[in-house]
């Protein structure tokens, strides 16, 4: 009996021996920890304090509602804190976003074809998706607080759009953000977005040739990126190569199209105020404008809306455009009248020079007379036709007696 247990204990423990030494770990069930490490609260909230307070259940119960409460949180705060477009110190915090950006993408790409072996730097691979999403979540909230103020609801609120649907989707990308097609077209995307208003601050000068010098330096900053990325002496690099750089060139010809169609707003001028009203004049102490009182409902609009019409009295289009310090730039009111019939028809062109560097905006107005009843607007747009914004409005007989106008200061 003795004999028998001895002889089957060493055997059974020389196959658990075995099995254990032969093991191989499930690398699907590793990848897939890897790739949703949300399953498990993170370490710091595992601590003995925090769970006492039951700050881990509240993680796991509400865990799936943090992209939307970061996304809402991260936009308020740059509405906050990004109050100018052409303000040095924001723009050199996107451009170290920026540079963030590719250097992350080197070292994910680079780690990813085993091309990297430092042990930190494996042990933080984890983290590496996380770091490239917040990242891209900084740059495009932050544009989308540039170009909402420089988008108007008309064709230029597609790319305002857009930006959005980026924004919003990047906090359901993390487990795609592997992917070097879909990292080249949002690096491209975010480096053009931040190079369209920023090279006109620097060379204080607005044009279209801008424009194309931003598209042209996205492209061969991203594909420099890229080209070190990926490990130069692999035998297959131009072959990894050859996706990025289609996708990149086709993503700079699609923002090539937005931009010669007036779809992408003019950043980095902005509609600041609009109105029309019965009377507007400059003084010394600002711009005094008189109007119909609106009802207390419509407390939002004060200006004249409708416009009641008395014979022969011209109406007047008040705005305030945001424009970056030593910046001159033409822009103009197009004045329209809507007919059954015919449509929208102009009827008249006012053009003027704005000069930046206000932080309300340089003021201007337009006069119109020989107006009639109906459906009017006033588009205001760049020289090449790109609308900052459009004031509705509608014109109707005044009735006797003419209501009272009421008169204000615009500083």
């Amino acid at each position: 009996m003795l004999s028998c247990r001895d002889a089957a204990g060493p055997e059974k423990a020389v196959r658990f021996s075995d099995a254990t030494r032969n093991h191989v770990p499930d690398q699907n069930a590793i990848r897939q920890k890897a790739e949703n490490p949300a399953q498990t609260p993170p370490a710091w909230l595992r601590t003995r304090f925090l769970q006492s307070l039951g700050i881990d259940r509240l993680h796991r119960r509400y865990e799936k509602y943090l992209p939307v409460v970061t996304f809402a949180a991260g936009f308020i705060w740059d509405s906050l804190t990004l109050t100018r477009i052409d303000r040095m110190s924001d723009n050199l915090i996107l451009l170290g976003y920026l540079a963030a950006l590719a250097f992350m993408i080197v070292i994910t790409v680079r780690r990813q074809a085993g091309f990297i072996r430092n042990q930190w730097i494996r042990k933080m691979e984890v983290h590496f998706r996380w770091v490239v999403q917040f990242l891209l979540g900084g740059l495009l909230s932050s544009y989308v607080v540039f170009y909402f103020k420089s988008a108007s609801w008309t064709q230029t609120s597609l790319f305002f759009v857009l930006l959005v649907i980026l924004l919003v989707g990047n906090e359901f990308l993390e487990h795609r953000l592997g992917n070097p097609k879909l990292l080249g077209v949002l690096f491209f995307f975010c480096l053009f977005s931040f190079l369209a208003f920023f090279l006109p601050i620097v060379v204080e000068r607005i044009d279209t040739r801008l424009i194309l010098l931003s598209q042209a330096l996205g492209v061969m900053a991203s594909l420099a990126v890229f080209s070190v990325a990926f490990p130069w002496r692999r035998p297959d690099w131009l072959d990894q190569m050859r996706p990025v750089v289609a996708w990149v060139v086709s993503t700079c010809l699609v923002l090539n199209f937005f931009y010669f169609a007036n779809l992408i707003p003019p950043v980095p001028l902005a509609l600041k105020s609009a109105g029309i009203f019965h009377y507007v004049a400059k003084t010394g102490k600002g711009y005094q404008v008189r109007y119909v009182p609106p009802p207390r409902y419509r407390f939002w609009k004060q200006w004249d809306d409708p416009f009641y019409l008395s014979r022969d009295e011209p109406a007047f289009c008040y705005t305030a455009i945001f424009a970056p310090r030593n910046i001159r730039v033409p822009v103009r009111h197009v004045w329209s009248q809507h007919s059954p019939s015919q449509g929208w028809t102009v009827k008249a062109r006012v053009a003027f020079e704005i000069a930046g560097g206000r932080e309300g905006g340089y003021r201007g107005y337009s006069r119109k007379s020989g107006l009639s009843p109906g459906r009017w607007r006033v588009e205001v747009e760049t020289d090449r036709g790109q609308i900052l914004g459009r004031i509705d409005f509608t014109i109707q007989e005044s009735p006797d007696p003419h209501p009272a106008l009421q008169t204000k200061i615009i500083d």
